[in-house]
Parts: C-alpha cells; sequence; structure tokens
C-alpha cells in the first residue's frame, strides 16, 4: 500500500503541476499571440491530437506485457516484447506522418487569421512530427511503469513541465511565434526521452532494444489487447478534442480560447483518477502473473472505491 500511495502521489503531484503551468502558461500566451493566435495553435493541437488515436492503445497494451515479463524475471522476453513494441511504434509514427500531410488540407479549409497564416501551416507540420516522433518517446516511458518506477518517472516529467514552462515564455517574448511554440514542444519531447533512457540504463542495465528481437507473434498479442483501449481513447478524444474543431469551423478561432481553457480544467480533474489506473494496471498484471490473488483482490476491492 505505502508504494501504491507513492507512485500515486507522485503522479498527483504531476497533475498538480501541469495545472499550475497551464494556468500560468494560457494567459500568457493569449496575450502575447491574442486570441485569434492562441485560438490557431489550439486548431492545431486538436487535429494533431487526434492523430495521437493511431497509437491504437499500443502503449497501455505494451506496459501490460512488459509488466508481465517483468514480474517473470524472464529478461530475454522481456527484450523481444520491447523491440516488438518498438517497431509498433515507429509504424505508427510513420502513420501519422501519413495521416498528418492528410490532414492538411482540411486545416488549410479553416479561416486562419492573417496575423498567423504564414505561421500555422509550418506549426502545423511541426506538431505532426512532433506526435509522430512520440510514438516512440513512449517506450521508455512503459519500461519505467512495467517496473513501478513512477516516482524517477514522474521526476523526469516534471522537470519537463518546468522547462516547456520556462522555454514559452522566453521565446514567446522574443518572437511571439507559433512556429517557436511548436519547437518548444519538440526540444522538450527530445529532453523527456533522453533523460528516461538514462534512468532505464542507469537503473536496468540489462535491458536492450534490437529491432531484430521483433516477433510478429508478440505484435499480434499487443495489437489486440489494444482494440479495447482504443475505444476508450476515442471516447475522451472525441469528448474533449472536438469541440475545438467544431467553434473553429462555425464560429471562428479566436472563439476557441473561450471554451478550451474552461475544458482544460475538467481534463485535468479527470486525470486524478487516470494517476490511479495508470499505476493499478501494472500492478495488477504484475499480481495476477506472480499467483498473488489474495492480494489482487484486495487491491481491487480499495482502489476501485
Amino acid at each position: 500500500i505505502e508504494a501504491m500511495l507513492r507512485n500515486i502521489g507522485s503522479n498527483w503531484v504531476l497533475v498538480l503541476a501541469t495545472i499550475g503551468a497551464t494556468y500560468i502558461l494560457t494567459p500568457f500566451i493569449i496575450d502575447t499571440l491574442g486570441e485569434e493566435g492562441y485560438g490557431t495553435w489550439t486548431l492545431i493541437t486538436s487535429f494533431t491530437g487526434y492523430i495521437g488515436l493511431l497509437a491504437l492503445g499500443v502503449p497501455m497494451a505494451c506496459v501490460r506485457y512488459l509488466a508481465q515479463h517483468v514480474a517473470e524475471r524472464d529478461t530475454r522476453t522481456l527484450n523481444t516484447m520491447i523491440a516488438s513494441c518498438a517497431v509498433l511504434y515507429l509504424a505508427i509514427g510513420a502513420l501519422a506522418i501519413v495521416a498528418g500531410l492528410l490532414l492538411m488540407p482540411l486545416f488549410g479549409l479553416y479561416d486562419i487569421p492573417a496575423t498567423v497564416a504564414a505561421q500555422a501551416p509550418v506549426a502545423f507540420v511541426l506538431m505532426v512530427l512532433q506526435v509522430s516522433a512520440g510514438f516512440i518517446g513512449l517506450l521508455p516511458e512503459g519500461i519505467l511503469f512495467a517496473h513501478h518506477a513512477f516516482v524517477p518517472r514522474n521526476l523526469v516529467r516534471i522537470s519537463g513541465v518546468l522547462l516547456r514552462l520556462c522555454l514559452t515564455i522566453v521565446v514567446l517574448r522574443s518572437s511571439g511565434s507559433l512556429v517557436w511554440l511548436a519547437l518548444v514542444q519538440i526540444a522538450c519531447l527530445l529532453f523527456d526521452v533522453c533523460a528516461t533512457w538514462f534512468l532505464i540504463r542507469r537503473r536496468y542495465p540489462e535491458i536492450r532494444i534490437r529491432i531484430g528481437d521483433f516477433d510478429l507473434a508478440m505484435a499480434r498479442r499487443i495489437l489486440s489487447f489494444s482494440v479495447y483501449v482504443l475505444l476508450l481513447t476515442a471516447g475522451a478524444r472525441l469528448s474533449f478534442e472536438t469541440a475545438a474543431l467544431v467553434i473553429g469551423a462555425t464560429l471562428g478561432v479566436a472563439s476557441i480560447p473561450f471554451y478550451v481553457v474552461a475544458n482544460n480544467l475538467i481534463v485535468y480533474l479527470m486525470e486524478f483518477v487516470i494517476a490511479i489506473a495508470a499505476v493499478v494496471s501494472p500492478m495488477a498484471t504484475s499480481l495476477a502473473t506472480t499467483g498473488r490473488r489474495e492480494e489482487l483482490r484486495e487491491m481491487f476491492l480499495k482502489w476501485s472505491k
């Protein structure tokens, strides 16, 4: 219970840090870019956010199977699963780039304000690249989650939140450009991936990624499990991302910020519950794998409440 509380507590600290950074940055970005600029940025992130559906629930499926092999202490199979996840992420990333290119004409149908019309397409492309690269960036996170290493992982993520906060303020004060805002997201992704891999190399030196270890049967297991997760992800995306696209098309991008600011609060409130599930899921897999059914039952009864 102590370990669970520590891991969930670190998730909650991350949520609070993210909320704090968001509510510092939101008025600053609106003041710097204007309502139309911020609305355009939200439109870009909503479009590229839909590309995230291509993940097909693979991240959660990867954590589920990685946690199983960690519990079995089967390093060879674990590394094979990691390689299989890596290949799937690379393939999804390639598909994401194609999907982004297909979405660009649809994005061009929106009435983008003249003040950001030249920047918006470049920022859109950069965010497509960021989302595409972000898929493979989920692999080191999944490895740490499978080892129940939520605290060190969240320390990296909190550092990333602070980095994004500082970089955003610096670049917008100097340029006020959507392009630089997109570049900040890419820089923070690179920091996150590098720092997380450093942690893995220090804590779990036996872990390797060899693309040649890819196993088709394992990839099929991941995809079969991930279909169920996809339905949940799609539902959340439709609930919280679609409105910005509709508002931008009907009322104009300048009206989007009035919706998004309130919408973000609800999204972050949901994160407090998701923070519990993120810890419970790999722990449940570990308990089931090691045959500790009574502890699994007790965990379900306590944490579902």
